[in-house]
């Protein structure tokens, strides 16, 4: 009988091995970790995890890749000749970049797992740039803005290794520093790379497209925004991890007057949002939402949109008939309770301040036809 499930283990493994990622993949390697943990074979159950985390990474499930890599840390600190940490160097960069996300884990959970990360890869004497990265994009997140202008000239200036990121990742995280002190020109300018295809990787361009949009509205080269949505949308629209990247897209198509488009957006993806472990993904789909319905509020004409949204939704219609305001107060309570939740952990009000950005953005609003549809 050992044979068998050990021969359907590896069956799973290598169907979801043949998988595009997303929740089929994720599913199969769930249900192989499963049968290896019930017949107690830790070594399998091990190098398992491992594709589980990088599945669930790219797949838009960070929650389930936390909890593997935990896991998996685990196994590393009792038996660290078995299951050598270095092994995994990578896939620890990748989670502990993303627990910020989740407002119930708290900033000394989220110090203790950088400090984990630095003390593991001194050991390899690497990383360090890399380790940098992380507590700044963690420092800017939760609106530590002191800190994270001080950690973003220590990254810029240590040396990179074999734990570096990417150049094409480093440069689209060097983007945000960018939006956010308003430097439209400097962001355009340091993602040429990627824009003419001298850089790029799994997730770039299609993050970068959806950061850039922004600042091209601001710059009024509108011609060029319109060209990276409709290239970058087509890149993410299939999977989830890419949530809050849509939510600029639908944040663009309100900007510049799309409303019937940006409805379209929201009726493909409102079901991911409701699902997505991602508290900070989340966030930026209903933001953008919100401004999206506060746009068709203010153009007036319209109490009523006829949407096909998932059964999901709390106020779902069989109809298809939602009330714009009752569908605004809604997506506006639901951004604002994640907000709350946030600042809470932070100690900051950053997250109120990026929900109050719709306030500026419906002054900004420019009119510019995209045509086709996404």
């Amino acid at each position: 009988m050992s044979g068998d499930w050990r021969e359907q283990a590896q069956e799973l493994w290598e169907r979801a091995d043949a998988m595009e990622p997303g929740e089929g993949k994720v599913r199969l390697l769930e249900e192989a970790v499963r049968l290896a943990d019930a017949h107690s074979d830790t070594g399998l159950g091990y190098m398992l995890r491992d594709a589980l985390i990088d599945a669930a990474t790219f797949g838009g499930f960070p929650d389930k890749a936390l909890v593997a890599f935990a896991w998996c840390r685990g196994q590393q600190k009792k038996d660290p000749k078995r299951f050598d940490p270095e092994g995994m160097f990578w896939k620890q960069k990748w989670v502990v970049g993303r627990i910020k996300e989740f407002p119930h884990i708290t900033r000394k959970q989220i110090a203790d797992a950088l400090d984990d990360m630095e003390q593991c890869f001194a050991k390899a004497d690497a990383g360090r740039r890399s380790v940098l990265k992380l507590r700044y994009m963690a420092a800017r997140e939760m609106g530590d803005t002191a800190e994270a202008e001080r950690l973003w000239a220590a990254w810029l200036e240590a040396p990179r290794d074999h734990l570096t990121d990417c150049r094409a990742c480093e440069l689209d995280d060097e983007l945000d520093h960018h939006v956010d002190k308003g430097e439209w020109e400097q962001a355009l300018r340091k993602a040429r790379p990627i824009l003419e295809g001298r850089q790029g990787c799994a997730e770039i361009p299609h993050l970068t497209f959806g950061t850039l949009l922004y600042p091209l509205f601001k710059l009024d080269k509108l011609e060029q925004a319109r060209e990276l949505h409709r290239r970058g949308y087509s890149m993410v629209a299939k999977n989830r991890e890419f949530l809050a990247t849509v939510g600029e897209h639908l944040e663009f198509l309100a900007l510049t007057d799309n409303l019937s488009r940006g409805l379209s957006l929201l009726e493909k993806h409102l079901g991911w949002a409701l699902e997505h472990p991602s508290h900070r993904d989340r966030f930026a789909f209903y933001a953008a939402t919100a401004f999206l319905l506060e746009r068709i509020l203010a153009e007036g004409g319209r109490d009523t949109v006829s949407l096909r949204l998932t059964k999901s939704f709390p106020g779902y219609r069989a109809d298809c008939g939602y009330e714009v305001k009752a569908l605004h107060a809604w997506v506006d309570e639901q951004a604002r309770e994640i907000a709350s939740r946030f600042d809470l952990r932070n100690g900051t009000d950053r997250f109120a301040r990026l929900l109050a950005r719709n306030r500026t953005l419906a002054d900004e609003v420019r009119p510019f036809a995209i045509d086709s549809t996404p």
